[in-house]
This record gives structure tokens, sequence and C-alpha cells, in this order.
């Protein structure tokens, strides 16, 4: 058993379709020149094209073993921590993010949800969570249960904070991305906060989350300025990665009352 915890390959199936691609790019290159007499801008497309799809495998290879842990970093750092809160990630996957808020809090708590869609990642299960945040020393401090992210099972007002991390981009159409942000809202405190990650749709979540009363909501981009537009330009403008952050209206309201422990625990279905 590995000593270390292990957050998976994202998009194994796209990864092997990106270096296939890439295979076949070089490979026609190469059958050209053995057995025909190619024109130069034809072996030259035709190496561009396996040069390229080489470098989206070899770049999604490297976002799951480092970019998404600088990426959580980025978002992590988004929270002004006490240590007390209770804190949702929506879409955990194998615990990336909800282990690294496990990890800054003291006497609060974590709970990670998902569906764990076969696919989406490489050993995505509940198990994975658990495993990891025992490897971090942090299941003391972290639960996990199954939901949906358009109809969580919490209450009105029970997280501090919600974050989440390339998982807007999963769901269906505009109408359900705007149900789960509506109910991210829901069961965000009032003076809580929200952070999220994705690479599209992030301009429209904050045209919503201004429509439904997180009037700070905004976005600004991850990684430096060299990472974030290299993206961008190999991806013909279709990446371009963005942290949302926003703060719910602190109000006067009885549900103002910090939720103890437990009661989060109580409403969670825990696999341990």
């Amino acid at each position: 058993m590995s000593s270390r915890p292990h957050y998976g390959i994202d998009s194994p199936a796209i990864v092997a379709g990106l270096f296939v691609l890439s295979g076949l790019g070089f490979s026609a290159a190469l059958m050209w020149r053995l057995f025909g007499d190619p024109p130069v801008v034809a072996e030259i497309v035709l190496l561009g094209v396996g040069a390229y799809f080489l470098l989206g495998g070899v770049g999604m290879v490297s976002y799951s073993k480092h970019g998404k842990l600088r990426i959580r970093d980025e978002i992590l750092e988004a929270i002004r921590w006490r240590g007390d809160e209770k804190v949702l990630d929506v879409g955990c996957g194998r615990g990336l993010l909800v282990i690294g808020v496990a990890c800054r809090l003291t006497t609060g708590m974590a709970v990670g949800l998902d569906r764990w869609v076969a696919g989406a990642l490489t050993g995505n299960c509940a198990e994975a969570v658990l495993d990891n945040a025992r490897l971090e020393g942090v299941l003391d401090r972290l639960a996990v249960m199954e939901g949906d992210v358009r109809q969580l099972p919490f209450s009105d007002d029970s997280f501090d904070v919600v974050v989440s991390n390339f998982v807007v981009h999963e769901v269906n159409n505009r109408a359900e991305r705007e149900q789960m942000l509506r109910e991210i809202v829901r069961v965000l405190k009032p003076g809580g906060r929200l952070a999220l990650v994705d690479f599209i749709f992030t301009a429209e979540c904050v045209r919503v989350l201004q429509a439904i009363g997180i009037a700070d909501a905004e976005r600004s981009r991850v990684g430096s300025f060299f990472s974030f537009w290299l993206r961008a330009v190999l991806n013909f403008g279709f990446v371009q990665t963005y942290l949302v952050t926003g703060s719910k209206p602190s109000t006067s309201a009885a549900g103002n009352a910090q939720e103890g422990k437990g009661a989060i625990l109580d409403s969670c279905r825990t696999s341990r």
C-alpha cells in the first residue's frame, strides 16, 4: 500500500485519446516518408498534429500530477481560515480539495460530496478519499457522502465555506449549472465564502451569482500570466482557467447560529 496520497489522473479516456492521436500523426508522417514522397507542407502538418496532441496529453498528465495541486492552493488561499469552519467540497473526486481544506482546520469539519462517476478520474470512489485522508492524517476532520450537486442534501445555511474544483463544466446545461450555483448559495451561511475553479462557464457563474445576491462575485486568472495564456492559446481560447469567488451577504436571521460538528455528521451518510 502506498504511503503517499494519490489523487488520480483526470479524464483518463481523453488523455489516452490524445496520445493515440499523437501516435497516429507521427506514424502517418513516418509511413509516408518511408513508402512515398510526401510534400514538405503535408509532412510538416502531420508532424505538427502529432506534436500538438502529444503536448495536450503530456499537459493533462502534468496537470493531474502537479497542476491541480497548485490550483488547490490558489483556491484555499482565497479563503481567510480560522480553523473552526464547516466546509463543503462540491464534487470532491479522490479528495484533493476537501483534504486540503481539512489540513487547514483545527476544530472544524470538511465534507466531500460526489457521485464518483467512473471514468472522470482514475480510481474515482469514496474509499479513495478516505484512504488519502488517512495518509494525510486528517480523517478525524473529514466526512464523505454521495449526492447530486444540483440537489445538495443539506439544510439552508449549513456551511461557512463551499469550494469546488473543475465541476461546473461537468453539469449538463445552463439551467442545471444555475441550479448547482443556487444550491451552493442556499447551503452557505450568511457571511460565508465560496470559491470554485473551472476552465469554461466561469463568466456565466459570475453573472448567475450576482443575479442571486452574491454582489461581490468575481473571477480571477488561475496560475501565472504565462501559464494562463499558454493554455488558452494551445486550446484556441476554449480553455481559460478562472477562480470564481464571492460572499453570501450577512443577515441577522436566526439561522446565523453555527451548527455543531456532530449535526453535520448526522446529516451525512459517511463512509468510513
